[in-house]
């Protein structure tokens, strides 16, 4: 019976040795998330384990949902979930939200000008003393830098961040590009009902163009193109006042279309 057996038992020992090796399964496969945050250096916990500071790569995760936190003292604790899949980098990025009463706990940031070869240059209307291409350190929160040239300025709204350099390109346009200061009412040039204010945003649509501009931002979008004027559009008395350049560009491409 022994030497009866043996060949059966050495043919399926065979065949298991032949059989190919099974596959991983599909749910031990790991995948891994990319963290930023703005500012950096936040605090990561995924699935309540701490990770360390952003930016952070976290690998060899398994698939599914996977819950993460997001601290630094002096901001707003976010949390959220993100999906994870075999064999992908999930990126995510998060903007914190300064807390209530932490603006005095904030740490400064800094800007950095671009584009500044002459001129004389206004941080939030204070003249900037030394070189204007150092780092300059500002409280965080919303800022205005001015370029004053001979006869005309150029004025940028920024925003800095605690721990974070902003970078401003302030470069004045070339000389062909310079536009007049002088404003004009828009009621003298313009029919009815071919322009509308709302709040702050000025809207035309007159003589087959489309302008849209914006109450004390000399920055002017005509037909889509940016276009820098050294006046400002500005409402005096109920009445809304716009470049005298822009008005007469409107009107005369109007009267040679005709």
């Amino acid at each position: 019976m022994v030497l009866l057996r043996a060949p059966f038992v050495l043919a399926a020992a065979l065949l298991c040795a032949a059989a190919p090796a099974a596959a991983p399964a599909l749910e031990n496969a790991t995948g891994g998330i990319y963290i930023t945050t703005l500012p950096a250096g936040a605090d990561i916990w995924i699935d309540g384990t701490y990770v360390g500071h952003s930016p952070a790569v976290v690998d060899a995760l398994p698939r599914g949902r996977h819950t993460i936190t997001v601290t630094k003292t002096g901001w707003e604790v976010k949390e959220f979930e993100v999906d994870v899949q075999p064999g992908v980098l999930a990126s995510t990025s998060v903007n914190l939200v300064a807390g209530a009463h932490s603006s005095g706990a904030l740490s400064s940031g800094n800007l950095n000008l671009r584009g500044v070869e002459t001129g004389r240059v206004l941080i939030d209307g204070v003249p900037l003393n030394g070189d204007v291409h150092r780092l300059i350190p500002l409280l965080p929160g919303p800022h205005r830098v001015t370029l004053v040239l001979p006869g005309s300025q150029l004025t940028r709204n920024f925003k800095i961040w605690p721990d974070t350099t902003t970078e401003v390109i302030l470069k004045p346009p070339a000389a062909s590009e310079n536009r007049s200061a002088v404003v004009a009412p828009a009621k003298d040039y313009l029919p009815d009902g071919s322009y509308q204010v709302e709040g702050t945003k000025i809207v035309i649509r007159y003589g087959g163009h489309l302008v849209v501009a914006h109450v004390g931002e000399s920055l002017v979008r005509f037909d889509g193109a940016p276009v820098t004027y050294d006046g400002a559009p500005q409402t005096l008395g109920g009445r809304l006042f716009l470049p005298l350049e822009l008005l007469e560009k409107l009107t005369s491409d109007t009267s040679s279309a005709k």
